[in-house]
């Protein structure tokens, strides 16, 4: 008993020192992607590129070209460092105000970092560094079993939607984060942000997550025979992990509640493809019904 109640601990010491490892690399490299492309649409386009073309034409050295380039970056870096110190919120509203009207494709700006600092360096130290087994990937993957998945995501949403109207009845504040309100919003009748959000936030970030929460954390529980101790805490951080800026304390156990959802079906089926594939299909469908418009819990 002694030695279980060591392996729970030690376990979720290593899930939850991953996951501050990975958030914080994460944040600095997502943060520098975002600083850079609010401050970038801030700079005017008509001044810059003749700098360029004078400095390639050798009417203006490196040197002048840069100080030229200074004069005009300068005083609209410091208003945008004085506007997000004023109202820190608003870099990342801007931000996404730009990706879900002008620029989808820079949705891949979460999705990158995510990859890198969540799947890659998670995998290097859990697999390399504590010598933790991950999934290999090599669970069976045929039609049938994403289809497996893909129903069990149908069953997962429409839990959630109603378990959403009920909470909304009740006058219980069912309130998404800065991103998921501003997809939301940005999605009605708009097929193009649609078919980005599918493939990056439904697709790709259900495969990730899966990986990561599913593949790396839960399977080291399972390992050790502490399957349902696992689901737990590995749910209990998957809904942390879905608390942020502006959003309401149902959404991370609501989100819980999904992970458990997800992790269930890992634990019965020992097989990441069927839960990748019902992440997936869970994400996918939120877009949707955010695309028509359709009640239900906005993340």
């Amino acid at each position: 008993m002694q030695n279980r109640f060591f392996e729970i601990f030690r376990l979720t010491a290593y899930s939850l020192g991953l996951v501050y490892v990975c958030s914080f690399f994460y944040s600095v490299i997502f943060l520098a992607f975002v600083n850079n492309t609010v401050l970038g649409d801030r700079i005017p386009e008509d001044q810059i590129p003749p700098l360029y073309e004078e400095y390639w034409e050798g009417k203006m050295d490196f040197s002048t070209m840069l100080t030229e380039y200074e004069k005009i970056v300068t005083p609209i870096k410091e208003q945008f460092q004085k506007d997000i110190t004023e109202n820190p919120g608003l870099l990342l509203s801007q931000f996404y105000d730009k990706v879900f009207s002008e620029k989808p494709h820079y949705l891949l700006g979460h999705s990158i970092p995510w990859f890198l600092c969540y799947v890659g360096l998670g995998y290097i130290l859990y697999k390399k560094v504590l010598q933790i087994p991950v999934t290999n990937l090599q669970d069976e993957l045929s039609i049938p079993i994403l289809l497996r998945g893909i129903a069990n995501g149908f069953i997962c949403f429409i839990v959630v939607v109603i378990f959403g109207l009920v909470l909304e009845k009740l006058s219980v504040p069912v309130e998404s984060g800065v991103f998921a309100k501003k997809l939301y919003e940005a999605l009605h009748g708009n097929g193009y942000l649609l078919a980005w959000g599918i493939y990056v936030v439904g697709i790709i970030t259900g495969i990730l997550e899966e990986i990561f929460f599913r593949g790396f954390l839960l399977k080291a529980f399972i390992d050790k025979n502490l399957a349902q101790e696992g689901l737990f805490i590995v749910s209990l951080i998957f809904g942390w992990l879905h608390y942020g800026e502006g959003t309401s304390i149902a959404i991370p156990f609501i989100i819980c509640g999904v992970g458990m959802f997800f992790g269930y079906i890992y634990i019965k089926t020992g097989n990441i493809w069927i839960a990748m594939a019902c992440h997936a299909t869970y994400n996918s469908l939120g877009l949707i019904n955010a695309y028509l418009q359709l009640p239900g819990v906005q993340s």
